[in-house]
């Protein structure tokens, strides 16, 4: 049976636990303490599929001035299913209330975007006027999630449009930031991730290099030998293969601007 309305019934008292009340779903609105700010239009179009077959099976949270605390993907498909009432449960609320709350459901959900659970972590910070690794106890927390969480807003305004238009993933930029100690070559390193398509590890190596110079010595190191294997396994094979002119050139070639590099003596 398809209900044109979920749950067509009186109010109802969940025994021994909180009271449900239907209520007009244009009188909800949403709070301004909302953390998610974007939803994906896929996923309502098909919670509204299953709305209309088995109605709001888990009812709305909304404070006293009817303002939906959690549910918004349930609030926005019921709109789209054409429902005419919602089931809710309303608190007492307060800004802090909200903002934890919708944190504590998004380590379940993980429906929130990086960057929209840093900025409530952020406004907790200010108004419980505490430490990040204070926040990280209160909520239950290691402190490297909150701290890496944090770092993405310390991002640039020009990386922060780079996000916006989807050149940079949030979590790549969140790892480069925790990770990076000046944060005055951020700019090169969010380039070169994008041009050469990095993924996550690799830019980690990459910054564990900046950081570090023994580091990149390392790394550089290991390609010198890798390469210096491939040389001396290609000369052996060619010595039973037939090896065309043109290959040879071709190897001759990067080779010279291998050695032009090396006696440049600019590193």
């Amino acid at each position: 049976m398809i209900l044109e309305d979920p749950l067509e019934l009186e109010n109802v008292n969940i025994k021994n636990f909180e009271k449900v009340e239907l209520i007009s779903l244009n009188k909800l609105k949403y709070s301004k303490n909302r953390v998610r700010k974007s939803i994906n239009r896929e996923e309502i179009i098909n919670m509204a599929k299953n709305l209309r077959i088995f109605g709001i099976l888990q009812p709305l949270e909304i404070n006293e001035k009817n303002e939906v605390i959690l549910g918004a993907r349930r609030f926005e498909a019921a709109k789209l299913a054409s429902f005419k009432k919602v089931p809710v449960i309303r608190r007492k609320s307060s800004e802090v209330y909200e903002i934890e709350k919708q944190l504590v459901s998004d380590l379940h959900t993980k429906h929130f975007s990086l960057l929209e659970r840093a900025l409530a972590l952020q406004k907790l910070l200010e108004l419980h006027n505490i430490t990040k690794y204070e926040l990280a106890r209160y909520l239950g927390l290691s402190d490297n999630i909150i701290c890496r969480t944090l770092s993405i807003l310390k991002a640039s305004p020009e990386t922060f449009e780079l996000m916006k238009k989807k050149k940079i993933s949030q979590r790549v930029v969140a790892t480069i930031l925790y990770r990076l100690k000046d944060k005055s070559k951020e700019k090169y390193i969010i380039n070169k991730i994008i041009k050469e398509k990095l993924s996550v590890a690799q830019a980690e190596n990459l910054v564990a290099e900046i950081n570090d110079s023994e580091i990149l010595k390392k790394h550089f190191l290991k390609q010198i030998k890798g390469f210096k294997t491939s040389l001396k396994k290609f000369k052996e094979k060619s010595t039973i293969l037939n090896i065309n002119k043109k290959i040879e050139k071709d190897i001759e070639k990067e080779l010279t601007n291998i050695n032009k590099i090396i006696t440049n003596k600019k590193f």
